[in-house]
């Protein structure tokens, strides 16, 4: 009796924990999807749509800091969002875009300091979500002060959607850069 008892308490206490689970996942449901529908809403240039980005990602997945780098090809109109073409610290994580998913995890102090700056003592954990579009690349960092919070093993399902999200969205943006870059868009020579 006393067995069935301990099995039944510890199956009660594997449902409690599978529906706490279920209550984070649709929590974070909820957060891409207000993501989605800003990166859908977003009106302003490519600068607004880069700082934008980052201020939802740190506001929606209350991320101790975050970072946006990317590494395109000159364009015009992107000097406005200097601050984040950073080829450099791109190429510091080329086993993320060799993997093609987010990798969590620690990142050593030179990774932390080149991502994060001044924040880099905040990041003891992170996602780094690859951004790979047609001609050009990118990383989203998001770090985290909890060292559980972002851990190799943890799922990514939810940090691949962010990534695909973001990335077409910038790819859109960039692509939209280049149009206007062009002395003769197609329409016009057309008409």
């Amino acid at each position: 009796n006393r067995l069935l008892r301990e099995r039944c308490q510890r199956q009660h206490d594997k449902l409690l924990e599978l529906v706490e689970i279920a209550r984070d996942n649709d929590r974070l449901a909820e957060r891409v999807q207000r993501l989605a529908l800003s990166l859908l809403d977003a009106r302003g240039g490519l600068d607004e749509l880069l700082h934008g980005v980052k201020a939802i990602v740190r506001d929606e997945f209350k991320a101790d800091c975050v970072a946006l780098c990317l590494a395109v090809p000159p364009i015009v109109g992107l000097s406005a969002v200097g601050e984040l073409l950073r080829p450099d610290v791109v190429g510091l994580f080329e086993a993320v875009f060799r993997a093609g998913r987010p990798q969590c995890g620690r990142l050593s102090r030179e990774q932390a300091e080149a991502l994060f700056n001044e924040s880099a003592c905040h990041a003891i954990s992170a996602a780094l979500i690859p951004l790979d579009g047609e001609a050009w690349r990118g990383l989203l960092a998001v770090g985290s002060s909890d060292v559980n919070r972002f851990y190799p093993g943890v799922g990514t399902l939810f940090l691949e959607r962010i990534g695909e999200l973001i990335r077409q969205a910038l790819q859109a943006r960039l692509l939209a850069e280049r149009w206007r870059a062009t002395p003769d868009p197609p329409s016009a020579r057309e008409g």
